[in-house]
């Protein structure tokens, strides 16, 4: 996609306007808010966004303030508290202003990769929408202050909500994905409601087959292309089973498109342990969110257009429609699979 300037100065507007809201807001619901707008952007719906945050800011809560400062040498005991985002957003806001923006990221995605699981993955998707959006500005020479903070925000709460999933996240196994997925061992009921991180951790603890199952799957030999047979598996899973929990499954065909797209800007070594955290987070959302549900028919006949998508997601209002389709529509532009386009119309129609 080409940079729009106009289009993208309503972004930073946003970016702007949500700087003084918190990460989260009731209890723990992810803000998501600064992915949502980028993804408006991105549609060609900037027109929508301002109308979109005016309601949305009603819903969020301020940011927490500072506690203590987070250093070099304190980091790692930081990870995973959420009462000290405000520091780790301190934290990283430093090493952007004294350091290229991609030096940060590198060094940091490693870092955060294990715990890719935060706040049920958007952590790597904040970062990954920022950063993405970030790169877009840069390289049309437009001021990237807001987006270069919103970076800082994204890799804070990533860092503030790190959560590690039982096992190895390592792809060293013989089995091809359709066999690896239908491998997982998967919940005997429906898991109890709450926040979806908690719920994932609660119910893999202390489950004995899920990491060697995650083990099971083959390497990949491209990445982005099985990145992209990864999300689009999911969407096929979301599909089926998607009908009970919708926004929990989603968030396995959300997160490796998100992280697919920031690829090119990281180090090429760094392709590998993204794509095996993101199948490990993947597959524990299937193991628990399709347990206990009645699998549906894929549906048939030719899905809606990528304009009537678009319409459908921002008419319903709801941020994860509207994220699934800019995810899909931009996995459908580089591979075309009609099943993207459908679970873009399943979202829409589930959540609106």
């Amino acid at each position: 996609m080409m940079y729009d300037a106009s289009a993208n100065e309503v972004l930073d507007e946003g970016l702007t306007r949500l700087a003084a809201t918190g990460p989260e807001f009731r209890g723990g619901l992810s803000n998501h808010g600064p992915m949502a707008a980028e993804a408006m952007v991105r549609l060609g719906r900037a027109d929508a966004v301002e109308g979109w945050l005016d309601g949305y800011l009603r819903r969020l809560d301020d940011p927490p303030a500072p506690s203590d400062r987070i250093t070099d040498q304190t980091w790692r005991e930081s990870l995973g508290a959420i009462n000290r985002v405000a520091d780790w957003d301190r934290y990283f806001r430093a090493q952007l202003a004294e350091e290229p923006w991609n030096d940060v990221l590198a060094r940091w995605w490693p870092r955060l990769l294990p715990g890719l699981a935060a706040a049920a993955t958007h952590g790597v998707i904040r970062t990954s929408h920022a950063a993405r959006s970030l790169a877009a500005a840069e390289q049309a020479g437009a001021d990237t202050g807001e987006r270069t903070d919103e970076l800082g925000r994204g890799l804070a709460y990533w860092a503030a909500r790190y959560l590690e999933l039982p096992g190895r996240a390592r792809t060293d196994g013989r089995l091809d994905l359709a066999a690896a997925v239908s491998g997982l061992p998967v919940a005997a009921g429906r898991p109890a409601e709450g926040l979806i991180f908690e719920t994932l951790k609660a119910e893999l603890d202390g489950q004995p087959r899920f990491a060697a199952a995650v083990g099971a799957l083959r390497a990949p030999t491209d990445v982005p292309v099985d990145l992209a047979a990864l999300a689009r598996e999911f969407a096929r899973v979301f599909l089926v089973y998607g009908r009970t929990r919708p926004i929990a499954l989603l968030h396995s065909v959300t997160a490796p498109v998100a992280a697919r797209s920031v690829l090119p800007l990281l180090p090429a070594e760094l392709a590998r342990p993204t794509y095996d955290a993101l199948w490990q987070v993947g597959a524990a959302l299937y193991a628990v969110y399709t347990g206990g549900t009645t699998p549906e028919p894929l549906p048939v006949g030719p899905p809606p257009s990528p304009d009537e998508l678009t319409d459908r997601a921002v008419a319903t209002g709801d941020e994860h429609a509207i994220k699934l389709t800019e995810a899909c529509l931009r996995l459908d532009t580089a591979t075309p699979d009609s099943l993207l386009r459908h679970a873009a119309a399943r979202a829409a129609e589930l959540l609106g």
